[in-house]
């Protein structure tokens, strides 16, 4: 069972919500909930669920920015912001601070179970690729982090700042124990992920792209057309 915390400044929409069977059905379940949102970050860094799933218009912190301090906590789940808005430039925000998924109110049941059927797929894969751990605690640790924050710009020397390690020490991490270089092992992850959303979402090419790392949109073609030969749009084509 995966675990979710919901967070929503309405108790009844709160309630109504989660107690969906379709939930217990997909195989997740509710390990928490709060009507504050500023409560919401230490209950939520405490509890470490595999997912949170979010209001976006609330009073304290909005859901973008739960997720933000949320981030900065350290926390690495998913994340699905729930809403009867659809401003983009708050969600163009949070694909691009690795945000899973997006979900309009009044939220059918046939979308809520499609995104937890997406969910499921996602984190089953993320547990598959963290048991092919290398001997390297260090690189464990290092890889975890670049699959949990594709969107965000890397480099040797911002990973050697966030993890206390000199470049030379990650390219040789990388050399010994993956035969590859950091570059290569970042573009190769971002493009299964692109793979993925572009068969598993509906989400436009382009918020596919930034949610990969990528500003660049044509960029983002070149690179994934030389690793799967067809443009992002004929491989989603071909995969339905």
């Amino acid at each position: 069972m995966y675990r979710i915390f919901f967070v929503d400044d309405e108790p009844l929409v709160l309630e109504s919500f989660m107690s969906r069977a379709i939930f217990l059905e997909c195989g997740f379940v509710n390990i928490g909930h709060c009507t504050n949102s500023l409560e919401a970050v230490k209950a939520i860094t405490e509890a470490q669920p595999e997912i949170v799933f979010s209001d976006l218009k609330m009073p304290g912190l909005n859901g973008i920015e739960l997720m933000e301090k949320l981030r900065e906590s350290g926390y690495i789940g998913e994340f699905v912001i729930v809403s009867a808005y659809s401003e983009f430039q708050q969600v163009r925000q949070f694909f691009t601070m690795d945000g899973f998924d997006y979900l309009t109110k009044p939220v059918s049941e046939h979308d809520l179970q499609d995104l937890l059927e997406k969910l499921g797929r996602k984190l089953a894969a993320n547990q598959e690729h963290e048991k092919n751990e290398t001997t390297s605690p260090e690189l464990n640790m290092i890889t975890l982090y670049l699959r949990k924050h594709l969107a965000d710009k890397h480099t040797l020397e911002s990973i050697g700042s966030k993890f206390n390690m000199k470049p030379n020490f990650i390219c040789n991490l990388f050399s010994r124990h993956m035969e590859t270089t950091c570059t290569a092992y970042l573009t190769n992850i971002r493009m299964e992920a692109a793979a993925l959303l572009l068969k598993t979402s509906t989400k436009p090419v382009k918020e596919i792209a930034i949610a990969c790392g990528y500003r660049d949109y044509f960029y983002f073609c070149r690179v994934f057309r030389s690793i799967y030969s067809c443009t992002p749009t004929d491989y989603r084509r071909s995969a339905q």
